[in-house]
């Protein structure tokens, strides 16, 4: 009974999770942060090379943590009230929190650049509480940086 109780309650999640980002395909906002992306290729490429396989593994498991576990969990204990204009006060500390976690790996300028970013996946999460419209245009914009075709 209990075990049921947990799989439907699974389940509902995860097909809301793609309901909501099946609707966010259809944003307008949606496109826009996707096309920003691009500015990546105009920035100097990393000495890093993953495959595209990684890069998406990779940013579905960042917006697992910063959107879904943190960002919300903020949210929640904020009672969904902080906001600075369309950007919520979760929306920022994970955004930090996300810049701050990329200074292990990357240089001082690159991590605090993640910054911005984060801001547009934050603001998608805020919008379809759905985590794959982030974790689509976060892959994008990792795409984009790493596998610069020009």
């Amino acid at each position: 009974m209990v075990y049921d109780f947990f799989v439907n309650r699974i389940l509902k999640g995860i097909w809301c999770q793609f309901k909501w980002g099946a609707i966010s395909l259809t944003d307008p906002i949606f496109y826009l942060f996707f096309s920003l992306g691009f500015v990546g290729l105009y920035v100097p490429e990393p000495d890093l090379h993953l495959s595209l396989k990684l890069l998406f593994l990779k940013a579905l498991f960042e917006e697992f943590f910063f959107r879904f576990l943190l960002q919300e969990g903020i949210d929640r204990l904020l009672k969904y009230r902080w906001r600075l204009g369309p950007l919520s006060l979760a929306n920022l500390l994970a955004s930090l929190t996300f810049a701050c976690m990329h200074l292990i790996h990357q240089p001082t300028h690159w991590a605090l650049l993640t910054f911005f970013p984060s801001l547009a996946f934050g603001y998608m999460w805020q919008r379809y509480r759905s985590l794959v419209s982030a974790t689509l245009i976060h892959f994008a914009y990792n795409a984009f940086l790493f596998y610069q075709f020009m």
